[in-house]
């Protein structure tokens, strides 16, 4: 399927690269320049997708330092540099929430990200995007292999099971033949007695004539015997090959149910268990061809917790990944069910309104913004109000997704310039 694509997409992103690595790009364009590289296609993101993303967030990072590299820390903190160090560590954070992976992996990937949310210095977050990218390829081998195992096993398996069947049908037919010759061998038999009978002979010359007969017919009762023996020893291989197949089947569905969760999940914000940025993108995607399709109303919102940051500086970020949590589900709980809602950056929900009117949409983010700022927050017994600001743009002319996007992070940054639970509707 990979190789179905055409030349476009790496050529794409082949330009793309070529152009981030000269010297002396505004900030603006190199934002613009990436959110069009790692704005998705049609296909579904996967772990190879990530590690892309990832070796970018490690060529920008490589860039920051090298750009400054007499730079004391002290003097770096005050840079404009400082801004894409941050927003570095901000998307780095996104992806560590949207990895997938158990175990020791995901242990780590976690400690990695509790780090970043704490705050670490420019090399530190060099080191960690090295180490979240290892992770990631060591982890991602990890699963191939075990998918690669059990694959091997299942081929093992139907290639037993194959072979058994063969033997069983092979087994049946001889079976199948040895009962036909001893059905023609006990029928000659009986048409022997028969004629013997009819001769009217005396006792013991019809007593002479029987007796080869008897012997003849005592070989085939052992035959008969012998024969059903080995039925009985087919049916329990087949008894055995069924209980096999069953374990099979069995075994092929956990690994379809695991692989279906898996698709899941890689949808899925695992702390807020809304869809992931990625998924997000996917699903712009479809709702823009319909849009361009049908022309019916399709507008996005996006929501910024406002002094996130002091939040988790101040009570840990414990507390502020169970704020997300309870926002995500109080958002949820307000918005109509063809609506798609996504965690798209740390603090950050986007919400996408297909086929809504403007004024239950203007409604319904009011009082998402009400909602969440009456939600009793308390940590280390202090009470907390938590508010939202929000943007939002709907698609109108000649828009693309990716301008629709860039607009509305335009207008939120021009909100919260206002300061907390702001709201600006275009």
């Amino acid at each position: 399927m990979e190789k179905q694509l055409t030349n476009l997409a790496p050529q794409l992103r082949q330009g793309g690269e070529m152009l981030l690595r000269l010297p002396g790009l505004p900030a603006k364009l190199k934002r613009d320049l990436r959110d069009l590289l790692n704005f998705p296609t049609k296909k579904s993101a996967s772990l190879s997708d990530q590690t892309t993303r990832l070796l970018g967030l490690y060529e920008r990072s490589i860039k920051i330092m090298a750009s400054n590299p007499h730079m004391s820390e002290f003097e770096r903190s005050n840079s404009t540099e400082q801004d894409l160090l941050a927003q570095l560590s901000s998307e780095l954070q996104t992806l560590i929430t949207e990895l997938d992976f158990e175990g020791e992996y995901g242990e780590r990937l976690y400690d990695i990200r509790a780090k970043l949310l704490i705050g670490v210095n420019g090399q530190e977050l060099l080191d960690l995007t090295l180490n979240v990218l290892e992770l990631v390829v060591h982890g991602t081998e990890h699963e191939r292999k075990a998918s690669e195992k059990f694959l091997h096993d299942l081929s093992n398996s139907v290639s037993t099971q194959l072979k058994a069947s063969s033997q069983n049908v092979t087994q049946s037919k001889n079976n199948s033949e040895n009962r036909g010759e001893m059905y023609q061998d006990l029928s000659k038999l009986l048409s022997r007695s028969q004629d013997i009978l009819n001769r009217n002979d005396d006792l013991e010359s019809m007593k002479s004539r029987l007796n080869p007969v008897f012997s003849e017919l005592a070989l085939i009762i052992e035959r008969l015997e012998d024969a059903e023996s080995r039925e009985k020893t087919l049916i329990e291989r087949m008894e055995f090959q069924k209980s096999q197949i069953k374990t099979l089947r069995d075994s092929t569905h956990d690994y379809r149910h695991r692989l279906e969760e898996q698709t899941a999940r890689l949808q899925q914000d695992p702390l807020t268990k809304t869809y992931n940025r990625n998924a997000f993108y996917n699903k712009l995607e479809h709702e823009y061809h319909r849009w361009i399709k049908n022309q019916l109303p399709l507008r996005i919102v996006l929501f910024d917790i406002d002094n996130f940051k002091h939040l988790n500086d101040q009570f840990g970020f414990t507390a502020g990944d169970k704020a997300l949590k309870i926002i995500a589900r109080t958002i949820h709980s307000h918005i109509p069910s063809n609506t798609v809602l996504a965690r798209f950056a740390g603090e950050e929900f986007i919400i996408m309104f297909p086929d809504c009117d403007n004024d239950s949409t203007f409604k319904a983010v009011e009082q998402i913004k009400t909602k969440v700022s009456q939600l009793p927050f308390k940590f280390r017994n202090k009470s907390i109000q938590i508010t939202l600001s929000a943007a939002s743009t709907e698609f109108i002319e000649s828009d693309t997704p990716e301008e629709v996007l860039d607009r509305i992070r335009h207008y939120l940054n021009e909100a919260k310039e206002s300061g907390s639970s702001q709201f600006l509707w275009k």
